[in-house]
C-alpha cells in the first residue's frame, strides 16, 4: 500500500473516531473550573531563556520586575499570533468543509469540529491576554498586523480560491498549515513544562497542544491525500500553472517569511513594551536596542524551533501530494525566507526519502 492510500484511509478512520467522540470545546471550560487570574502575577510564563532580550547583551541591565515583563511579553506576543492564525483556520476550515461536503462528508464535519475547537482556543487565550494586559497596564492597545490581513482572513477570498484552484489550493493550504503547526508546537512544548511557572497556565497550554496534535495530524494527512480525497480539478493550461505557482509563492511568503513575521513582531514589541508598567522608566533607546538585538540575533524561541521542527517539516513535505518539482520549489522558497530558523534538517533535499517510521503514528 502506498503512503497516499494509507494516509487517505487514516484520514477517513480518524474522522469517524473523532466524530464519534468529539470531546468538544474544553479550554474555556477548564478556565471556568479553576482559579487562574492571579496565577501569572509574579511567575514566569515561558522559560526564562525565551524572554525577549535574554540572549542579548542588554539583558543584564534589567531588574527582576522588568525581566518578568519581558518574559510575559513573549507569552502575550506568541498567543496573540497563534490566535490570529487560528482565526484564519476557522475561516479556511469552514470554507474547505463546504467544498468537501459532497465528496467526503465525514472529513468535512471533522474540519468543522476543528473550527469549533479553534474558536474555543481563541476565546480562552483572549481571557488570559486580557488579565495579562491589565496586569502590565497595556489593556486596550491595538496590535499591528501584517499587510492586507482583512482581505486574506476572508470567507469570500477562500471561496474564490477554492472555486478557481480547488483541490490544488486545499493541498497547498494544509501543507502550509502543517508547517505553521510545527512552529506553534515548538513554542508550546516549552510553555507546558516551564519550571516555576504558573501551573494553571501550563495546564492550559497542555490542553491546547492535545487539540493541536490532532490538528497537526489532519494537516499532514490532508496535505498527503487531498488529490485522492477529491477530484483534483487541475487545469493544465500554461496560464493556470503560472497562476497556481504564483499563488503558492504568495501563500508561503506571506505565512513563513522571516522578514514579514519579524517586522510585525518588532512593531508589536515597540508598540507595547514602552507602555508596560515595569518598563516605562527604561530609556527608549535601551528598549529599542534590546528589541532590535532580540529579533536580529538567534533568540530563544528560534533555538527551540530549530531543534523541534526540521524532521516534522521534512516528513510533511515528503508526503505531500505535490510533484517532485513542486516540493523542491517549496523547499527552496522556504529556506530562502527562513532567516535564523532552520525549517528542514541539514543536508536534506526533497525526494531523498521519508523520515523514520517512528513518527508515523496518528494522534488520537
Amino acid at each position: 500500500m502506498d503512503f497516499v492510500t494509507s494516509d487517505l484511509q487514516q484520514l477517513r478512520s480518524f474522522a469517524k473516531r473523532r466524530l464519534a467522540q468529539p470531546h468538544g470545546p474544553q479550554l474555556c471550560r477548564f478556565l471556568e473550573g479553576v482559579r487562574w487570574e492571579d496565577a501569572p502575577r509574579d511567575q514566569l510564563l515561558v522559560p526564562e531563556e525565551l524572554s525577549l532580550g535574554f540572549h542579548t547583551p542588554w539583558w543584564a541591565l534589567y531588574g527582576e520586575e522588568q525581566r518578568l515583563a519581558l518574559n510575559h511579553w513573549i507569552y502575550m506576543l506568541m498567543y496573540y499570533r497563534i490566535s490570529d492564525g487560528e482565526r484564519f483556520v476557522v475561516v479556511t476550515n469552514d470554507a474547505v468543509a463546504d467544498f468537501l461536503q459532497g465528496f467526503e462528508p465525514d472529513v468535512a464535519q471533522l474540519l468543522r469540529l476543528e473550527a469549533d475547537e479553534e474558536r474555543d482556543h481563541i476565546a480562552a487565550f483572549e481571557r488570559v491576554r486580557a488579565v495579562l494586559t491589565r496586569r502590565h497596564g497595556v489593556e486596550g492597545l491595538r496590535m499591528p498586523v501584517k499587510p492586507l490581513r482583512p482581505y486574506i482572513v476572508s470567507t469570500r477570498t477562500m471561496r474564490f480560491l477554492l472555486r478557481h484552484f480547488g483541490a490544488d489550493f486545499v493541498a497547498s493550504y494544509y501543507l502550509g498549515r502543517g508547517i505553521v503547526n510545527h512552529l506553534g508546537k515548538a513554542f508550546e512544548t516549552q510553555v507546558e513544562t516551564v519550571d516555576g511557572g504558573a501551573a494553571v497556565l501550563s495546564r492550559l497550554a497542555h490542553l491546547h497542544t492535545v487539540d493541536e496534535n490532532r490538528h497537526m495530524a489532519v494537516s499532514r494527512m490532508m496535505a498527503a491525500c487531498t488529490h485522492e480525497l477529491v477530484e483534483r480539478r487541475r487545469n493544465t493550461s500554461p496560464l493556470y500553472e503560472a497562476l497556481h505557482h504564483a499563488l503558492q509563492n504568495v501563500m508561503v511568503t506571506y505565512t513563513l517569511s522571516d522578514r514579514l513575521t519579524k517586522r510585525q513582531e518588532r512593531a508589536m514589541s515597540l508598540h507595547v513594551l514602552p507602555r508596560m508598567r515595569a518598563l516605562r522608566d527604561v530609556p527608549r533607546e535601551q528598549l529599542e536596542a534590546t528589541i532590535d538585538a532580540h529579533f536580529t540575533g538567534l533568540n530563544g524561541l528560534e533555538r527551540v524551533r530549530n531543534v523541534f521542527m526540521p524532521r516534522f517539516n521534512q516528513r510533511i513535505l515528503e508526503r505531500a501530494c505535490l510533484s517532485l518539482e513542486e516540493k523542491r520549489d517549496w523547499f527552496e522558497l522556504i529556506t530562502s525566507l527562513q532567516g535564523n530558523l532552520r525549517y528542514f534538517p541539514d543536508h536534506y533535499v526533497p525526494g531523498i526519502g521519508t523520515v523514520a517510521a517512528t513518527q508515523n503514528s496518528t494522534p488520537r
